[in-house]
Order: structure tokens, then C-alpha cells, then sequence
């Protein structure tokens, strides 16, 4: 019997490709944090400063999955801009208790994440 995935993400890239939005499903533990960094950054080597992260079915964001968002939040700095919207009501709380969300801006549609970066 194979076990469930736990963590799956999704990139769309922007029509202009200005942008990419990461639609994150499940858990980000550091299992999923091992698959998402190399991903992530092989867009950001292509060129892409402007990441927005969907993040409407994400159950869970371990502080290895919050270090990787303030990681690349730190690294477009300047260049580019980071943007999460639509979290689960427990992200939210976890973002908002760490205080992260004076750096990682939350909204609550794509439109508005797509249009702050």
C-alpha cells in the first residue's frame, strides 16, 4: 500500500511571465520544503522576481516551510516582491503569530497578490 502524498504544489506563470503563483496543497513540512526549495529556485534562476503563493489549501506551514517564504522574500528583495493570498485559517494564525506578515503581504484574492508584486 503506497502512502498519500501529504504535499503537492502547482506554478502558473503569469501570460507576461512577470509573474508565477504557486498554488501550495497540503502540508509544507520539511519533506515538502525539500521538494518546493529546488523548484522555486530553479523559476528565480530563469529570471522571475515576482512569486505570489496560493495558499487556499494549504493545511500546514512547519517554520522550515515559513524560513523558505521569508528565504526567497529576502532574496528578491529590491528586485522583486513575494505575496500570499487566500490562507487557511491556521496559516493565517501561524503567519500572524510569527509576525510574518509584515513581510510576506497577505491578501485575499489572486487579483490583489498579482497586483501588489
Amino acid at each position: 500500500m503506497s502512502k498519500q502524498p501529504t504535499f503537492a504544489c502547482q506554478f502558473e506563470f503569469t501570460p507576461d511571465n512577470r509573474a508565477v503563483v504557486i498554488a501550495l496543497l497540503g502540508k509544507l513540512d520539511p519533506e515538502a520544503v525539500e521538494e518546493l526549495h529546488p523548484q522555486v529556485q530553479e523559476v528565480y534562476r530563469a529570471g522571475v522576481r515576482r512569486f505570489v503563493f496560493d495558499l487556499t489549501h494549504l493545511e500546514y506551514a512547519g517554520s522550515l516551510g515559513l524560513r523558505l517564504l521569508v528565504g526567497l522574500a529576502n532574496q528578491v528583495r529590491g528586485e522583486g516582491a513575494i505575496a500570499v493570498y487566500h490562507p487557511t485559517e491556521a496559516v493565517l494564525s501561524m503567519l500572524t503569530m510569527t509576525k510574518l506578515t509584515q513581510l510576506l503581504p497577505v491578501y485575499l484574492t489572486r487579483e490583489e497578490a498579482l497586483a501588489a508584486v
